[in-house]
């Protein structure tokens, strides 16, 4: 008789395929059960224990000092990592005054599933879909209402980030401004969303703040930084500050950080160069003027500066008059760390933010109030102040 576990190297191959096809489709819908049964029994036997305690006897005691007394059971459904608990047991009292240290009082879903309807939320899927994304992952969905309320926990956490203490260890701080459309009165609005983001002497960044505005004047800019000296924001280590160049942030540093040395956004400048230069010279005037923060040093980028206003200034002596009216502001960056010229010299490290918030709030078109538009901010911000903990630049030794 052959030998029945004489298989070939093909058969064995198949026979494996099978059995991995089989695992890989139908594990997870085979252990989850037992899973969610094992969660359920364990979360009902913790809570057995606990109502021990509070009762201070056991069940049918008799004992003197008695707290209170069970009275029964309540059933709820729990959504959980692993699945839908369905009818948990929770004991309830008399008294009615015991509460399970498990989860939160009338919550439907543990702090953990809450957190990662956040996540799903904040990568840009809508309030209507999180639910579809949801169940996915973990066997149960949620309603759009369900996911606004979670979100709205978020609010207690921009508050306190907005008014943390703040510590003077900056030596670059990066000013500019985002607009996102809000709903006020019953009609969409525009709001500036106001923005401050440092680097660090030992090379870390992050978002130190931001605020909701009416606009880009210098009483909202004011408002803002004056709340950032005050909570600690001081100018002991800032060795500069870049900016867009609007009026009413300049008019505010001058009443806040005085004494600062500025960088102004070659970015927002040529911008606003280009705005005076016809199109058929577009091309080779702007080009020409990019060399000159692309030079070599300080007198080189003067020496070309001053060629390129000979050069244009009979045929677009505004475009040449809007750049030379800000050059000394505009070449700053070249008294820091010549490492450092290519950060520097732009705001391009918070614009890059900027186009990541847009991104993630163009499905939504605009938001509902200015809380809404606070929560996804911070949200956003603090998702990437997190990535950057254990990231810095290594330019700064």
């Amino acid at each position: 008789m052959d030998n029945p576990f004489d298989y070939t190297k093909r058969q064995l191959t198949e026979i494996f395929g099978d059995v991995k096809a089989m695992f890989r489709d139908s594990l997870e819908e085979v252990i989850q059960p037992y899973v969610l049964q094992g969660l359920k029994v364990l979360l009902e036997d913790a809570m057995k224990a606990e109502i021990v305690g509070y009762t201070k006897a056991d069940r049918y005691q008799r004992v003197k000092g008695r707290a209170d007394y069970l009275n029964g059971y309540r059933y709820r459904n729990l959504g959980t990592a692993f699945g839908l608990l369905r009818r948990l047991a929770v004991p309830r009292t008399v008294r009615r005054n015991y509460q399970p240290g498990l989860f939160v009082r009338y919550a439907r879903r543990t702090a953990l599933v809450n957190r990662f309807i956040r996540e799903i939320f904040i990568t840009g899927v809508s309030t209507r879909n999180v639910g579809v994304v949801l169940r996915a992952l973990v066997g149960h969905g949620v309603s759009a209402s369900a996911v606004s309320t979670v979100n709205k926990d978020l609010d207690q956490q921009v508050r306190a980030f907005q008014r943390r203490v703040l510590k003077d260890d900056y030596v670059y701080l990066f000013l500019d401004g985002v607009r996102q459309r809000v709903v006020s009165c019953g009609k969409a609005v525009k709001k500036l969303v106001l923005v401050a983001y440092g680097i660090r002497f030992d090379g870390h960044r992050e978002v130190i703040d931001f605020r909701v505005a009416k606009g880009e004047s210098e009483a909202e800019w004011f408002a803002f930084l004056n709340s950032l000296y005050l909570r600690g924001l001081q100018e002991r280590g800032l060795r500069l500050i870049i900016t867009d160049g609007g009026k009413g942030l300049l008019a505010a540093l001058d009443m806040v950080y005085p004494g600062l040395k500025r960088q102004r956004c070659w970015v927002h400048k040529l911008r606003n160069v280009a705005n005076y230069v016809p199109r058929r010279y577009q091309v080779v005037c702007l080009g020409e003027a990019k060399g000159i923060y692309a030079a070599d040093n300080y007198k080189e980028a003067v020496r070309r500066f001053q060629s390129w206003c000979r050069k244009w200034h009979a045929l677009i002596p505004k475009a040449v008059a809007c750049l030379e009216r800000d050059i000394e502001d505009l070449l700053v960056f070249f008294q820091e760390d010549k490492k450092l010229w290519i950060k520097l010299r732009t705001t391009n490290a918070i614009e890059r933010l900027f186009k990541e918030l847009r991104r993630r709030t163009r499905p939504m078109s605009l938001f509902a109030n200015v809380a809404s538009c606070e929560r996804i901010t911070y949200a956003l911000f603090t998702k990437y102040n997190n990535k950057w903990k254990d990231r810095r630049y290594v330019l700064f030794n």
